[in-house]
């Protein structure tokens, strides 16, 4: 018979994890928070506003080191360097991602957030440095040094994205963080655009650009303090955050492993690998093929565009009421897949063209061709974007604690970064010529049939998705495959 304390916990915190252990101590659902002081207080410590911290965050950090990158070869004459320095600073990424789960449960995900904001100037002082003095070790060293420190940020911030959304909100929050990391770069695009609008040659971007793009990053250390932690936050729904009893590290380790093993995150990989492996290849695409202004124009008109089509991916397809979240799942994956094959065979054709000329272009916009040149990168880049949301709201359909948030979060940040490290350390090759391209279009092929086997096991309906607080119940199955039948009654609908 359970006794007093299992009764409780099952009454409190159904979870689904890849690496949940069969004892029901491991988790517990976080009382609700003391009721708020003041205005203020509601406000700082709901949900939303969380969201709109680490949305801000991204707005300062990767947004402008997104923005920089969208210059082309980081703005500069020639990409390879950079793409060696962006290399460095994903391998640093992918190791602090990859223990991203233990990490947390010792420091807290507050604090990992401030740490990783404390290094987003040193992005922007790398390209100054290099730019202005042609000191390529510092633009290296300093990317490696961002990347650790974005390692932290990077695990903090999908646990929040993942845990914090009440249920039929989680679209429309991914579609406000998507849109800040844009916006982002939005803004970085019109300060390079009007800076570079008049340079219609090929060549690198005005060095005074870097240091506005500086500024931006550092007010990120400031914001991060807006941060609180977990046991403080106030879900509209009501519902408390869950969060994992602490362990002892050997055990959190022995989770670590058990998550990247298993079955449904061997799954995942394949698209972890594909979903940022694209920036690398279309960064060096534009540098190679089109003018500064052009590239200038293009850290503007892509962030626009994604910002658009995220938002209505968001709400029409990931929030959608009239299909369940299965068929959100299938019909979400399918959006940016079509698109993406055709535009990478658009591309292929675009490259062949291009090596069969006496001399490479430099496509200006007002060249004869550009717009053929240009579109499938626009499409892509939107396709890219719209992967992330759809993944991240994919593993939310799983996950509800925030630690195994972190642990999961983390692992696929992981094999993200390494994707990317992989896709400029090849780009950093200027002898590579096809294979980038080539890889990457393989890449989405491949990614295909292990995705959709994942969407197979989604549950129709999300595991708190009509909870109340005192409704939220844990099945203590551990590792088992949970579909509908394994869901509390009153949430089977």
């Amino acid at each position: 018979m359970a006794t007093t304390k299992e009764s409780e916990i099952q009454a409190n915190a159904h979870v689904t994890d890849y690496s949940l252990p069969s004892d029901p101590d491991a988790l517990e659902v976080l009382p609700p928070p003391p009721p708020p002081k003041n205005k203020w207080d509601k406000i700082h410590r709901s949900s939303l506003f969380q969201i709109c911290v680490v949305s801000a965050l991204a707005f300062c950090g990767p947004a402008m080191a997104d923005a920089i990158s969208g210059l082309g070869g980081g703005g500069q004459a020639t990409p390879y360097t950079v793409s060696a320095a962006q290399a460095a600073s994903y391998s640093a990424t992918a190791i602090i991602s990859l223990f991203g789960g233990p990490l947390a449960s010792r420091m807290g995900i507050r604090l990992m957030l401030i740490i990783g904001a404390s290094t987003f100037a040193i992005n922007g002082s790398a390209y100054y440095v290099n730019s202005k003095y042609g000191i390529q070790w510092y633009l290296i060293f300093g990317r490696f040094l961002y990347g650790l420190g974005f390692g932290f940020w990077y695990v903090a911030e999908a646990a929040i994205i993942l845990s914090y959304p009440e249920e039929g909100r989680r679209g429309h929050y991914l579609a406000i963080w998507v849109a800040a990391r844009n916006l982002g770069q939005l803004v970085g695009g019109s300060i390079a655009l009007s800076r570079n609008a008049k340079n219609a040659a090929a060549g690198a971007i005005a060095t005074s650009t870097y240091l506005v793009f500086v500024g931006i990053e550092a007010v990120g250390f400031p914001v991060s303090f807006f941060i609180v932690n977990p046991e403080k936050v106030r879900r509209a729904d009501g519902v408390p955050i869950v969060m994992p009893a602490k362990r002892p590290i050997k055990q959190e380790m022995a989770l670590l492993w058990k998550a990247i093993i298993h079955p449904r995150m061997m799954l995942f990989a394949p698209i972890a690998f594909y979903s940022y492996f694209l920036g690398g290849v279309m960064s060096t695409y534009l540098a190679n093929y089109f003018s500064v202004r052009s590239r200038a124009l293009s850290s503007f008109v892509v962030p626009a565009s994604i910002v658009i089509f995220t938002g209505l991916y968001g709400r029409f397809i990931l929030d959608n009421k009239r299909m369940n979240q299965r068929q959100r799942a299938h019909v979400g994956f399918w959006v940016f897949m079509i698109p993406s094959l055709a535009t990478f065979a658009w591309i292929c054709a675009n490259q062949a063209k291009f090596y069969g000329m006496a001399k490479a272009p430099k496509y200006d916009w007002t060249s004869s061709g550009w717009a053929v040149a240009y579109l499938p990168l626009l499409i892509q880049q939107i396709c890219a974007y719209l992967c992330q949301s759809y993944i991240y709201w994919l593993i939310s359909c799983f996950v509800v604690d925030v630690q195994g948030n972190a642990r999961n979060g983390g692992i696929f940040r992981c094999v993200e970064a390494v994707g990317q490290a992989v896709s400029y350390g090849i780009n950093s090759n200027v002898k590579a010529k096809w294979v980038p391209l080539g890889l990457n279009f393989a890449l989405c092929v491949l990614c295909i049939l292990p995705t959709l086997l994942i969407v197979r096991q989604v549950p129709e309906y999300r595991q708190d998705a009509k909870n109340k607080p005192s409704e939220v119940t844990y099945n203590g199955k551990g590792d088992e495959e949970q579909g509908m039948d394994d869901l509390p009654k009153n949430i089977q609908g």
